[in-house]
């Protein structure tokens, strides 16, 4: 993979950068392994041809910020080892009961196969300690609105 300052790093390069960004943006203080500081996004348009897996995490304010950590180092050392992984980003809710991790796959099939990692259970079974969650596979992007 290309990194900033090299030319063309192709589609999928790109999404990797902005995807890692992303993550490093949406923890702001919580990492200081940041490669830079410039703010990227991940365009979302209808014929996407990515997988989304979003999970929602339902968690106690007084856990958020172990979970936060918990999900930035699971993303470093197992999902992004991952075949098929693109990016993730997390979002806080504002009623400070709620993450929102968003994942970006090549296909289902990708996710299916990370999520048969044996690593996976033990993984889950740290965060089901802090959190309880949900994820949902999205495919498609019917309609998607820009101002």
């Amino acid at each position: 993979m290309k990194m900033f300052g090299q030319t063309d790093p192709g589609r999928r390069g790109f999404l990797k950068i902005a995807g890692l960004l992303s993550l490093g943006i949406s923890l702001p203080g919580l990492s200081n392994k940041r490669a830079c500081t410039i703010e990227h996004t991940i365009e979302i348009h209808t014929g996407n041809k990515l997988t989304v897996l979003v999970t929602v995490f339902t968690v106690q304010p007084e856990n958020e910020k172990k979970l936060i950590e918990l999900i930035e180092e699971g993303t470093s050392s197992l999902f992004s080892k991952q075949p098929g992984y693109i990016s993730c980003s997390v979002h806080r809710g504002s009623d400070a009961k709620h993450l929102v991790l968003y994942g970006q796959w090549e296909s289902p099939q990708s996710i299916e196969a990370f999520r048969k990692v044996p690593e996976i259970g033990e993984y889950t079974k740290k965060i089901l300690q802090l959190a309880t969650f949900e994820s949902v596979v999205c495919n498609d992007v019917p309609y998607v609105h820009h101002k």
